[in-house]
C-alpha cells in the first residue's frame, strides 16, 4: 500500500463498560474463583512490581519501594476494584513457559511477557488458557470487540488454528515506521561539499563490493561503484580518490543538487544502495578527518564504522539492507522471527531460504563486511554489547577511537543517544532509504521501508484455571486497556502525571502531554529516557495487550529527532500494512499456529538456528557458500518447512 508520508491511527473507542455475564469455559475445575489475580508476567526483565533500591516518591507524596506493585498497577487495582498479586520469579517469559507447562500453567491466572505469542497460541489450543472468543462481543469487552472490527486482519493475526483467540497482543503504532535510516549528517556535508580543510589520509581498503544496479539491472549508464574499483590501485582504494569519484559523479548525474551531500540529505535524497555503499566507502577511508571533525582533534588510531547494528544480539537486523536490491522481503512483521514474507502473487515464502536473498542480497552485504563497512562484531552472539553506545555516545571519553556514522533504529532514542553524559558532539538526523526497484510490483526506483509497526509476538492469557468472578475481573481489565481511559493510561500514565496542555507532533495531532513531575522524575531516575522510567519504574508503557500510541514516543525527541519524522513524512514511501491491497506489501503474523498434525510434521524437520548461524558465517568469514547454505535447508526438509508454514498460515484466515 502506498502512503503519504505517516498515517495518523485513529482509534475511536468507547467508553469503559461494565461487566456484567461470563461467557465461554470457566476453567478446568474452577477452583481458583476468589481473591487477587495472580500475575506472571516479564517483558525485557521488568516487572509489575518495583524493584529498585531508590524509592520513588509520588505528585500526592505516597512512596513506592522494593516489593510494592508498581504506582501503575495500584492506579488500576484502586480504578478497577480489583486486586494484583505480582507472583513472577523468572527473569524470561520463556523460562516462565518452560517451568509453567509442566504443571500445566496452574500457579497463576495472567501469564504473558516478549516473544511467547506462539507459545500461548499453542497452550491454548490444547486447554491452558482460555478461548477469548465467546467474550469478545458488545457485552463483554466491547472496546477490544471494536478494535478487532476496525482491524479484522489483526484478528486473524492472532487467531489460532481452530478458531480460538487464547492472548491479547501488543499492538505497535500501527501505520508508522519503525526503524529508520540514522548518521552524523556532518559528517556527509564535511566529506562531500568540502567546506573544511582534510587531513592527511592513510587508510585503504581492498575492493570487493561490485555494485548490483548495472547490467541488466543498471539505472544509469554508468555506476559510481564500478568507477571507483576501476579508479583503484591494484583493488586497493583510499580515501582521495573514493572522495573523487564519488563527488564527480553526482555532480554528472545529478546537475539538479546545489551541493553533493543532497544526495543523501532531505526529502529530495535519491541514493540507491550503490551510491550509499560508495559513500560508506569515503566515510570508512577518513578517520583523522572525521575524528578531528568529532572531538576537535585527530585520534590516534580512530576506528570509523560506516554501519552498524544496535546490540550484537540483533544481529539479524543487518538482513533489512536485502530491501535495497531489487526490494526483496525479508521479515513479514516488525519481529526478526517473522521471517515470512507474501510475494506478489499472495504465496507465503520463506525468506531465509529465497534464491534472491541467499544468491543475489546475501553476497552484496558479504562484500559491504568484507570491506570493513559494517561493525565487526555485529554477529558474536555471545556478547550483548550496545554498540550504538559505543559508535555514537561516546565521543569525548577519554582514550574513545571508535565512531560510527549510520544506523537503522528506532529516531526517539536513537537521536538522543547524546542525552545524559553529553559525549556526543555530531548531530545524528535521518537519512531516508535507498531507492530501489521493486520488480513485478512497483514501477521506477521508490523509497521502501518494510519494518512499519505492527501487532508483536508480546502479551497476555488468562489460565484455565481462573474461574467466577476473577475471570470476570480479568476480562474487564482486558478490555479497559482497549478503552478511551484505558488506551491514555496505558500509553501516558495516570490523570496526575498528565500536564493540561495536550503534546502537538511534527504533524498537527495532539497528544497527552506528560507533566513537570514525570520529566523530572524521568531525568532522576533514567537520564532523561522517558520511555525506561515509565515501563521500569512507574510501570506503564508495558508490552501487555493494548494499542501503542505514538505520542509518548515522539514527545521524548530530539530536534534532530523531529527533524527525523518530518523527513519521513515529506515523501512518497512504500510501506507493509494490514489492509494493503497488494500481497507484496501485506503483513503476515507474527506467529504461526500449528494443529497437531503440522506440529508433527514440523517436527519432523530440521530449519532452525543451524542454517541461520550459517548466514553469518558466509557474510563475516566467506563459508559456507550460498550453495551449501541451500543444501543445508534442503536436508532440512525445508520445503516441508515452507509448506507447512503455508497451511497454518490458510488456517488462520479461514
Amino acid at each position: 500500500m502506498r502512503f503519504k508520508g505517516l498515517s495518523v491511527l485513529i482509534v475511536a473507542l468507547a467508553t469503559l463498560a461494565v461487566f456484567t455475564a461470563c461467557g465461554g469455559k470457566a476453567g478446568e475445575d474452577g477452583s481458583d474463583t476468589t481473591g487477587p489475580i495472580k500475575v506472571n508476567f516479564v517483558a525485557e526483565g521488568r516487572f509489575f512490581k518495583y524493584t529498585h533500591a531508590s524509592p520513588l516518591v509520588m505528585p500526592d507524596g505516597s512512596v513506592i519501594r522494593n516489593g510494592d506493585l508498581k504506582p501503575f498497577w495500584q492506579w488500576i487495582e484502586r480504578r478497577l476494584g480489583i486486586g494484583l498479586d505480582d507472583v513472577t520469579t523468572q527473569s524470561t517469559a520463556s523460562a516462565i513457559i518452560q517451568t509453567q507447562s509442566a504443571i500445566g500453567f496452574r500457579d497463576s491466572n495472567i501469564y504473558g511477557g516478549n516473544s511467547i505469542a506462539s507459545d500461548l497460541m499453542r497452550y491454548g489450543t490444547q486447554g491452558r488458557f482460555i478461548d477469548l472468543v465467546p467474550f469478545i462481543n458488545e457485552k463483554d469487552m466491547p472496546n477490544f470487540n471494536e478494535f478487532l472490527q476496525t482491524y479484522p486482519a489483526i484478528r486473524q493475526a492472532i487467531t489460532a488454528h481452530d478458531g480460538g483467540i487464547y492472548f491479547i497482543p501488543y499492538v505497535a503504532e500501527i501505520g508508522y515506521i519503525a526503524r529508520a535510516f540514522l548518521g552524523r549528517q556532518s559528517w556527509v556535508r564535511a566529506l562531500l561539499d568540502g567546506a573544511a580543510p582534510f587531513e592527511q589520509e592513510t587508510a585503504t581498503l581492498n575492493v570487493e563490493y561490485s555494485g548490483f544496479w548495472l547490467g541488466e539491472n543498471a539505472r544509469y549508464d554508468t555506476n559510481v561503484i564500478a568507477l571507483q574499483n576501476a579508479a583503484a590501485t591494484n583493488g586497493v582504494l583510499n580515501f582521495v580518490t573514493a572522495r573523487r569519484i564519488l563527488v564527480e559523479y553526482i555532480r554528472e548525474k545529478y546537475p539538479e543538487y546545489q551541493r553533493p551531500s543532497d544526495l543523501f540529505l532531505g526529502s529530495g535524497s535519491r541514493h540507491d544502495i550503490d551510491e550509499l555503499v560508495a559513500l560508506w566507502r569515503v566515510v570508512r577511508l577518513a578517520p583523522n578527518t572525521l575524528s578531528r571533525i568529532t572531538t576537535g582533534s585527530v585520534v590516534p588510531g580512530a576506528e570509523i564504522v560506516p554501519y552498524f547494528i544496535r546490540q550484537t544480539n540483533q544481529r539479524e537486523c543487518i538482513f533489512r539492507l536485502a530491501n535495497y536490491f531489487n526490494g526483496q522481503r525479508v521479515f513479514g512483521a516488525d519481529s526478526y522471527s517473522s521471517n515470512f514474507f507474501l510475494d506478489a502473487d499472495g504465496v507465503l515464502q520463506f525468506s531465509y531460504n529465497n534464491d534472491f536473498f541467499l544468491f543475489e542480497a546475501l553476497p552484496h552485504i558479504r562484500a559491504m563486511f568484507a570491506e570493513g563497512l559494517i561493525s565487526p562484531d555485529f554477529a558474536n552472539t555471545s556478547l550483548r554489547t550496545n554498540l550504538r553506545a559505543i559508535y555514537l555516545a561516546g565521543d569525548l571519553r577519554p582514550g574513545h577511537n571508535q565512531f560510527g556514522f549510520m544506523t537503522k533504529d528506532f529516531i526517539p532514542s536513537t537521536t538522543n543517544m547524546s542525552l545524559g553524559d553529553g559525549l556526543m558532539q555530531t548531530d545524528v538526523g535521518g537519512f531516508l532509504p535507498p531507492v530501489t526497484r521493486i520488480p513485478g510490483v512497483v514501477n521506477g526506483f521508490v523509497h521502501f521501508l518494510e519494518n512499519t509497526r505492527t501487532v508483536k509476538p508480546d502479551g497476555w492469557s488468562i489460565s484455565t484455571i481462573t474461574g467466577g468472578e476473577k475471570l470476570r475481573s480479568i476480562i474487564r481489565l482486558f478490555d479497559f486497556m482497549f478503552s478511551e481511559e484505558g488506551y491514555v493510561a496505558q500509553n501516558f500514565g495516570m490523570p496526575e502525571m498528565i500536564d493540561d496542555e495536550p503534546f502537538i507532533n511534527t504533524e498537527g495531532v495532539a497528544f497527552p502531554k506528560m507533566n513537570a513531575w514525570f520529566n523530572e522524575q524521568s531525568e532522576l531516575f533514567a537520564n532523561g529516557d522517558g520511555a525506561l522510567f515509565s515501563r521500569s519504574f512507574v510501570g506503564f508503557n508495558h508490552p501487555i495487550g493494548y494499542q501503542k500510541s505514538i505520542g509518548f514516543e515522539q514527545q521524548f525527541t530530539s530536534i534532530y529527532g523531529e527533524q527525523a519524522w518530518a523527513l519521513y513524512g515529506s515523501v512518497d514511501m512504500f510501506m507493509p500494512s494490514y489492509d494493503s491491497e497488494n500481497p507484496y506489501f501485506t503483513l503476515v503474523p507474527p506467529v504461526f499456529s500449528f494443529d497437531s498434525r503440522l506440529q508433527r510434521q514440523l517436527q519432523g524437520t530440521n530449519v532452525g538456528e543451524s542454517q541461520t548461524d550459517m548466514l553469518f558465517s558466509f557474510i563475516t568469514t566467506g563459508t559456507p557458500s550460498p550453495q551449501q547454505i541451500r543444501e543445508a535447508y534442503t536436508n532440512g526438509r525445508g520445503d516441508d518447512f515452507l509448506r507447512i508454514h503455508r497451511d497454518a498460515f490458510a488456517m488462520m484466515r479461514k
